[in-house]
């Protein structure tokens, strides 16, 4: 007849013998844990309350991924757009011609450009008024603006304007895209239209419609 105390006492080494297996499991656990944080993110049980996410130390890997994902380009247009819209008819171009009037020049210095009478005409960039004319000269109203362009001096002008639409006066600043005044028939002319015209550093005329074709804002561009 077995008596109680030996029971008991069986009973307690199979316990102790349980407990002391699942010991050394979860010391075995706990030495591999250090090596697996580095890489993974560790869910850690608080007593009590619901299971807790701890997010892993971000590393030099991590944030190499973050700036490539968030890389972008930035693309940056010219300072410089057209006077008008430049899809305008071109009634005159850049060069050698017949003298359209008695007072017109055979050597033709701008850009005719006719997109109505009344149009609004912008400067092409930032720049300062060097010269404004009156109705009576051959460029009728007119203004001349110079400019700085990636480095380069030219001048921009605009001729034949409606008369009491330009309010520039020379010395004043004006910014890419500024009223200089509305498309009109003034001075040596033979209908509306915008006299376009640039001048290069030293002050020659060049073709201004091969100019500004080059140099237009690419936005400005698409938006014709």
């Amino acid at each position: 007849m077995h008596s109680p105390l030996a029971g008991f006492l069986s009973i307690n080494r199979s316990v102790l013998a349980i407990t002391a297996i699942a010991f050394v499991v979860a010391a075995v656990g706990v030495h591999e844990m250090p090596a697996q944080a580095a890489t993974q993110r560790v869910s850690t049980v608080v007593p009590g309350q619901h299971l807790a996410v701890v997010p892993a130390p971000v590393t030099d890997a991590d944030n190499a991924v973050s700036s490539k994902r968030d890389a972008f380009t930035v693309t940056t247009f010219s300072m410089v757009e057209w006077p008008i819209d430049p899809a305008s008819p071109v009634s005159d171009h850049f060069g050698s011609r017949t003298p359209p009037c008695a007072g017109c020049s055979s050597l033709h210095r701008g850009t005719d450009f006719n997109p109505g009478i009344g149009t609004p005409i912008g400067a092409i960039a930032d720049g300062i008024v060097t010269e404004v004319g009156n109705p009576s000269g051959e460029l009728g109203v007119h203004a001349i603006v110079q400019h700085t362009i990636d480095g380069v001096v030219v001048v921009s002008v605009y001729g034949h304007m409606q008369l009491g639409s330009m309010h520039l006066s020379v010395g004043q600043t004006v910014t890419r895209g500024q009223p200089v005044g509305l498309v009109g028939d003034t001075g040596e002319s033979t209908g509306a239209h915008l006299h376009f015209g640039i001048l290069d550093t030293d002050g020659t005329p060049i073709d201004s419609l091969a100019w500004i074709t080059k140099h237009a804002n690419a936005a400005y561009l698409a938006a014709g």
